[in-house]
């Protein structure tokens, strides 16, 4: 019976595990098959663990074997309800990150989370010290019979649904998935996503003849544009302020009578360019992928988390350019200095010096804002490429904010986007708090600001992508006309700042320059086709 009750005890807490994804909807609980491919992996995965822990000799063995089990699974619970998914295999060391996020860890905990823990340690108990050693029917063949059928039992399901040969099929095992991250443990076990989570690591490949040949087509094609001469000085700074979440309707929206941001729509209308019409172009690493494509031109992978599985890259970053210009390069951030590999990733931009706002991170722009203004000193006096990222209008905007400045409260906007709102107010203040600091300390006036959101959101609005700003404003002028309203993409910034700065290099990103006539952005699938041969290849490390 030991080996029943321990399959019982895993059924019961994986089954629990999907029970926030159900409740978002993504389970497609109304269909019978996706119930049927749902109990077949749940049973596949209980299975196996049972297999494990109820064949080792030792009982502390079989503690710890439960003791893994149980904090994957709630490593999930918690990451499912912050990020609408699954937690990546490689990235489960993020977990502990979760007090730095937009809403603390304790807020991310429900009470049934402590009573379906009591009851799996209840029953990890009952079958591992109260049950008597006694051998019975329940064999372990009998269990590796409901892992094989439960096997099979998925595949059935994926046939029905997919309408695909079994051989097909089976090059999931292959590492050929047609279920993004998103869903992968739900339809097809945790066993399996860990198994892809770990392959999709494997991406690295060398450079092919259709390699060279495609970037050499790109080299061609940008040689053809026009460098428009810089005929002004370089600016002695440049400040990029990539904004957490932030909306162009954040920007222009007005409640209770009130403008929400009024500090950042100041400085959209006094910007010498301030375009409302930026679409986001991340993926599944989102934060992460929108700091990719600002920084290095290209967009972030298309199955994989970018930042997590080409952590160690070489990139042509904005920050190895301008180093040659003779810029120092540094970045603030509100998180601990590994969260989202985020030491490691400045390294491959380029960025040489990262500052963190707090020793663990947290949503308080304030100490971020006072930390940035503390860099800004230090660098006052040479020039420097300065990143700021803020966090406090991460989602999720479940509840208040507890360091809101005002209680929004129009019956014109839904709850959600109303709690989204007081963050960005929050932010907006201290947005103005930092240019008010580049002004006292005399960095202004010959600065190049540019102000960018890192990605779209609204879960109010079922995450659509919605435009999300680009503002190019401080007191740099800038010698070139563009349409403040046109449709531009996040690939289009990276280019366009070398335009700006004057910068002749080989490489200048999938997107155009919005400033050059001349300058072209490579179509769909064109863009993410150099930019995933750019990762896949670590091409500039070649």
């Amino acid at each position: 019976m030991r080996i029943a009750l321990t399959l019982v005890t895993y059924f019961l807490l994986i089954v629990y595990t999907h029970y926030d994804y159900i409740l978002l909807g993504k389970g497609r609980v109304m269909y019978p098959t996706y119930i049927a491919m749902n109990l077949c992996t749940v049973m596949l995965d209980a299975s196996v663990m049972a297999l494990v822990a109820g064949m080792v000799p030792r009982k502390w063995w079989r503690w710890l074997v439960s003791g893994v089990v149980w904090l994957f699974c709630m490593a999930n619970v918690i990451y499912l309800r912050h990020f609408d998914t699954y937690v990546d295999v490689t990235l489960m060391g993020e977990v502990r990150n979760f007090d730095i996020l937009g809403e603390s860890f304790a807020a991310l905990i429900h009470f049934r989370d402590f009573v379906a823990t009591a009851l799996y340690w209840g029953l990890c108990y009952w079958a591992f010290v109260r049950l008597p050693e006694r051998k019975t029917w329940f064999r372990w063949w009998v269990v590796l019979a409901l892992a094989v059928g439960s096997f099979g039992g998925i595949y059935y399901c994926a046939n029905r649904l997919k309408h695909k040969p079994y051989t097909v099929l089976l090059k999931f095992w292959k590492g050929k998935f047609d279920s993004d991250t998103y869903s992968t443990g739900y339809q097809r076990g945790f066993i399996h996503k860990v198994y892809s989570d770990l392959w999709r690591l494997n991406m690295h490949r060398g450079v092919t003849d259709a390699d060279k040949e495609a970037m050499a087509s790109l080299a061609e094609m940008r040689a053809r544009e026009m460098m428009p001469m810089n005929l002004a000085p370089r600016p002695d700074n440049v400040v990029f302020v990539v904004m957490e979440s932030i909306m162009s309707e954040a920007i222009g929206a007005v409640c209770n009578g009130d403008s929400v941001m009024p500090n950042l729509a100041r400085l959209a209308g006094e910007a010498q360019y301030g375009n409302l019409n930026m679409m986001s172009e991340t993926a599944l690493g989102w934060s992460a992928d929108g700091q990719l494509i600002y920084m290095a031109g290209i967009l972030p992978h298309t199955t994989v988390t970018t930042a997590n599985a080409f952590t160690h890259n070489t990139h042509h970053g904005l920050g190895t350019v301008l180093k040659s210009l003779g810029f120092a390069t540094a970045m603030v951030i509100p998180t601990g200095r590994h969260v989202w590999h985020q030491e490691e990733m400045c390294h491959a931009y380029g960025i040489d010096s990262l500052y963190n706002a707090v020793p663990y991170g947290n949503d308080n722009d304030e100490h971020l804002v006072d930390t940035a203004i503390e860099v800004v000193r230090k660098y006052k006096d040479k020039p420097v490429f300065l990143t700021v990222l803020n966090m406090s209008t991460h989602t999720p905007y479940s509840s208040h904010f507890d360091l809101r400045l005002r209680d929004f409260n129009d019956s014109r906007y839904a709850e959600q986007q109303l709690l989204y709102f007081e963050r960005a107010n929050y932010f907006d203040h201290h947005l103005q708090r930092f240019i008010d600091a580049l002004k006292a300390c005399g960095m202004w006036n010959n600065t190049m600001v540019i102000l960018a959101s890192d990605h779209h959101d609204g879960d109010w609005a079922g995450r659509d992508r919605l435009p999300i700003p680009l503002i190019i404003t401080g007191g740099y002028p800038i010698a070139r006309e563009a349409h403040d309203d046109a449709l531009i993409y996040q690939s289009d910034v990276y280019p366009t700042l070398l335009g700006l700065l004057g910068v002749s290099a080989e490489w200048r990103g999938v997107g155009r320059d919005i400033f050059n006539a001349t300058s072209q952005r490579l179509p769909e699938p064109e863009r993410h086709n150099i930019s995933n041969l750019i990762l896949e290849t670590d091409w500039f490390a070649q």
